[in-house]
């Protein structure tokens, strides 16, 4: 890179939905970081959204923009079947990377880009922004000093039909391109428990429903290493939900992650709904609220786990400190991923050890 205090320059590749709403307008806010080119094979994607956010260069070649001397550091937003390859070269030009999630469709080709990577002292982050949004992040804090003690079981739920309503893209509708609830929303889950209780996913049963996409609405019941069961449901044809909820033998934690006061503690001696209860989730949300009107301002909280998300990434970048969402972190949510699918083929429990390699072999 060049001068460590002048802004990073990023380079985008893809320009869809997640660069455009997402992305952009987090990296816009951060005075860290210039993007400085975008590129996406349709040109009219690509037009879009560079008149839209005033960035110079523009390519239909994404190998283009990978390999341009004038961009320090590379975020792969395309389908995840073109991640590696795009990855690989990034790496090779010397570019600092940003992979959205899922890492990839194929664990033997998450394997060789691991050990690319580990041949460059390039920072790479996977985009699991989860990891970033304020309430995981001080959960995590939480569970860490054991206020809630030994965790017996999670149970979550994330649903929206936020992109069906507007027209899934084709890859999206399928499971050997990274479609699918379980590749596409389950994956953000199956690394938050990683993420959340510091252990390893050791097995995962799943059930799925599908229409005209696969795996439309999605159930997984995994079971953690350290013992701690998981029991979620995914859909994309659903009303919106985006909840939490971990039970220990001292307490309860809520995540809401549609909600500024979405983070709520109970111990274990208070019964849910008591007046007790509900008065201190009053008094909760009225302490709450001047964080939840100045996150409401810059778009909620689910925005500004990406703007967290990409301020992580230029510390790290100049910093040379190591990431919170590795590229193993990455392929580990994958691997538990191909595991449910695995799972809603054969009815049965699957150990993600046991997981077939690829999406397109399931």
């Amino acid at each position: 890179m060049r001068n460590a205090a002048e802004p990073i320059r990023l380079g985008i590749v893809g320009c869809g939905h997640a660069t455009v709403g997402l992305h952009l307008p987090a990296i816009k806010a951060h005075p860290g970081i210039n993007v400085v080119a975008l590129a996406d094979v349709d040109v009219t994607q690509l037009e879009r959204a560079a008149e839209k956010f005033s960035i110079p260069g523009r390519y239909t070649e994404p190998e283009a923009l990978v390999v341009d001397p004038n961009v320090d550091a590379v975020a792969i937003c395309v389908p995840p079947e073109h991640h590696v390859g795009l990855a690989t070269i990034a790496l090779d030009a010397n570019k600092h990377l940003f992979v959205e999630k899922p890492l990839t469709l194929d664990l033997n080709d998450a394997q060789r880009l691991i050990a690319h990577a580990n041949r460059s002292d390039r920072t790479v982050l996977v985009g699991h922004n989860l990891r970033h949004h304020h309430h995981t992040v001080e959960a995590r804090k939480m569970i860490q000093r054991g206020v809630l003690g030994s965790i017996e079981f999670v149970h979550a739920v994330w649903s929206s039909r936020y992109r069906i309503d507007r027209g899934f893209p084709d890859w999206r509708r399928r499971r050997a391109t990274g479609g699918s609830a379980l590749l596409e929303l389950a994956v953000h889950y199956l690394d938050l428990w990683r993420y959340l209780l510091g252990s390893e996913i050791e097995a995962v049963v799943a059930s799925s429903r599908s229409a005209e996409a696969d795996d439309l609405t999605a159930t997984v019941i995994a079971r953690m290493a350290n013992g701690a069961l998981t029991s979620s449901a995914f859909s994309q044809y659903a009303a919106t939900g985006h909840d939490i909820e971990l039970f220990g033998q001292d307490g309860r934690l809520r995540i809401s992650l549609c909600r500024f006061d979405g983070l709520e503690f109970a111990p274990s001696t208070q019964f849910p709904g008591s007046p007790i209860d509900r008065l201190q989730s009053l008094v909760h949300t009225i302490t709450e609220l001047p964080r939840g009107v100045a996150s409401a301002a810059r778009g909620g909280g689910f925005a500004d786990s990406y703007r967290n998300q990409w301020r992580h990434f230029a510390d790290c970048v100049r910093s040379g400190e190591p990431v919170a969402c590795t590229l193993d972190d990455g392929m580990r949510a994958v691997q538990a991923g191909l595991a449910c699918i695995a799972s809603v083929e054969a009815g049965r429990f699957i150990r993600v050890v046991d997981a077939p390699s690829s999406a397109a072999v399931v």
